[in-house]
């Protein structure tokens, strides 16, 4: 995980409990103190390792859930850690990537620990009796030993998420044509070049019901819901009646969902109807989220994309009334 994006997702998860939204992220932890205790720090980071089967997991300390940014002091990372790592056996702790985020004149610290190199086993301090040492895990927000059935899954080998890389998008405002449209007076149109990597030998199927993307203009703290969601493969027309072509050999698709072998480019469009007149002037810039859900996998494929307002050479069409071009994906520098 790169430090730009753990700092994106630091501020993201500050304005979140500012805003008393819950976070709803079972890889993130919140301590408004370095935990004084090691052992039960060592045995708390190691059953969220486990759990968390090879995905990395974060904790902030310096936030609590509901005062807020509290802060906390960077400088005493190091003689936590080392303390911490003692209790794990053979001093195998999951790798840890820190970094200070400031806010409000206070310090966030967040730890990211990569988990790869599980399972982590904590040994038993002062132990006397047959248990010496113990494979913690988490479930909900409590700790427990881990079950066969536990284990089962840390052996098995899980299958790395789908990801996909945009190359190119727009957000389009326009009036919706009358009479052909139903839902309201405007229509926004949401289009990207999206390439797909599955990871894996078997066909990826992404049902279009199991999709959500939501769009923000700049200024407006509500979220609007695009539907209509459609993913399909670059086509094209052959001269002879004009009949659509598709021009990849891995990606396929119906009006249900999408089918893809190994890897390939792809076409996303969605919209979304509103009686709600646009103000003037227009928005800068347009957040948009997404989250793909795959028909093998509760744990969806997700994008954040920033959208930015393009200059309009031509006033000849009165029924476009704006665009935005893709930029870059949320947490990146410009």
């Amino acid at each position: 995980m790169k430090k730009q994006e753990i700092e994106f997702k630091v501020l993201d998860i500050i304005e979140r409990l500012e805003k008393g939204q819950p976070i709803e992220d079972d890889t993130v932890e919140l301590k408004a103190e370095w935990p004084r205790d090691h052992f039960r720090a060592a045995r708390r980071i190691a059953a969220h390792a486990n759990a968390a089967r090879g995905e990395p997991i974060m904790w902030l300390i310096g936030i609590d859930e509901k005062k807020g940014v509290v802060g906390a002091d960077f400088e005493e990372l190091s003689i936590w850690f080392a303390k911490v790592r003692s209790r794990f056996d053979q001093l195998l702790a999951p790798n840890l990537i820190s970094l200070s985020v400031p806010y409000n004149g206070k310090t966030v610290v967040a730890l990211v620990f990569e988990t790869e190199r599980s399972p982590f086993v904590i040994r038993i301090p002062d132990s006397t009796g047959i248990i010496t040492h113990e494979v913690p895990w988490r479930e909900a927000n409590s700790t427990r030993s881990a079950r066969r059935s536990d284990l089962i899954k840390l052996l098995y080998p899980t299958q790395k998420k789908p990801s996909l890389e945009i190359i190119d998008g727009k957000v389009e405002l326009q009036r919706a044509i009358a009479g052909i449209s139903q839902s309201g007076a405007y229509q926004w149109n949401l289009s990207m070049k999206v390439y797909v990597v599955t990871y894996s030998s078997d066909t990826l199927v992404i049902p279009f019901h199991r999709c959500e993307i939501l769009f923000r203009p700049q200024g407006r703290p509500d979220e609007k819901k695009f539907e209509n969601i459609r993913i399909a493969p670059p086509t094209s027309y052959s001269t002879r009646g004009l009949k659509e072509k598709s021009q990849s050999l891995t990606v396929n698709s119906t009006e249900h969902e999408v089918l893809i072998d190994k890897a390939g480019m792809t076409y996303l469009t969605a919209e979304y109807f509103t009686d709600e007149k646009p103000g003037s002037p227009l928005f800068g810039e347009i957040e948009v989220k997404g989250w793909l859900r795959a028909h093998h996998s509760a744990e969806p494929v997700n994008f954040e994309a920033i959208f930015e307002l393009q200059r309009r050479e031509s006033e000849d069409s009165d029924r476009m009334l704006g665009e935005w071009r893709f930029i870059r994906r949320e947490g990146e520098a410009d």
